[in-house]
């Protein structure tokens, strides 16, 4: 048996928080990440900021002592996606994410690559399927229900070597009862009660109470915190609802 300690307590993050920062302007995105950023347990950071501003947002995540969840995706043959992993450009990084579909070979680079890290190697973690799919979606890509794509998708991934899964709400409960309290579980689509946002695609939502107490370790949560009036007030509600 591994002696390696379990990635939770590998990340110790001091709330399940994760803002997302889908913030395509660095000056805004950098101000954000000084200011909210610090409150939430970690920093999501996709394409699109990290394309915009990754650099001086790395530095700035070292020097704050910022967790990051480097949320590009990998999907390619496995010698890409584990060369792009050693090659993570900052400590900071702490979870990154590739997609099931790559299948079992490529997830296995995945993980060989996080462990040249050490003790501080990134959390790996398998997007099963985007929560905006339904299952029509789904059907044209050969999977019938999103409850299918959990049951195969993870159970290959999680064989393989990824530390838990990316998953939407609905699936929480089927994770759970499938692999226990192992897989570290990320849930996007989270939208507090009193959320109302214009043309939001998240189609399988549901608030930081509920999410948390189906099994979620990891909430991620971008526009309800980043459109608000105040994103303190809107983060510091969040947590209140959690400690609840």
């Amino acid at each position: 048996m591994s002696s390696e300690p379990s990635i939770r307590t590998s990340l110790s993050l001091k709330n399940p928080v994760c803002l997302s920062l889908d913030l395509s302007d660095p000056e805004k995105g950098l101000a954000v990440l000084e200011g909210v950023g610090r409150q939430a347990g970690m920093v999501k950071a996709g394409p699109v900021p990290f394309l915009s501003y990754g650099e001086p947002l790395l530095r700035q995540a070292e020097r704050l002592g910022i967790p990051l969840f480097l949320d590009l995706k990998w999907h390619d043959i496995p010698n890409t996606v584990h060369d792009a992993i050693r090659s993570l450009p900052s400590s900071a990084i702490r979870m990154i994410t590739i997609h099931a579909l790559g299948g079992p070979s490529m997830v296995r680079a995945a993980r060989r690559a996080c462990e040249l890290w050490g003790e501080n190697r990134p959390a790996l973690v398998a997007v099963t399927a985007l929560t905006h799919l339904t299952d029509e979606e789904l059907g044209l890509i050969g999977l019938s229900t999103r409850e299918e794509a959990v049951r195969r998708l993870g159970a290959m991934a999680l064989e393989s070597g990824a530390d838990g899964l990316v998953l939407s709400p609905k699936e929480l409960l089927l994770a759970r009862s499938l692999w226990g309290s192992a897989p570290y579980l990320v849930t996007p689509g989270i939208r507090p009660r009193d959320s109302a946002i214009a043309g939001d695609d998240q189609s399988n939502a549901a608030s930081p109470g509920e999410a948390h107490a189906m099994g979620a370790d990891l909430l991620v949560v971008g526009r309800p915190i980043l459109r608000a009036d105040s994103p303190e007030k809107a983060l510091a509600a969040i947590l209140r609802e959690l400690q609840g």
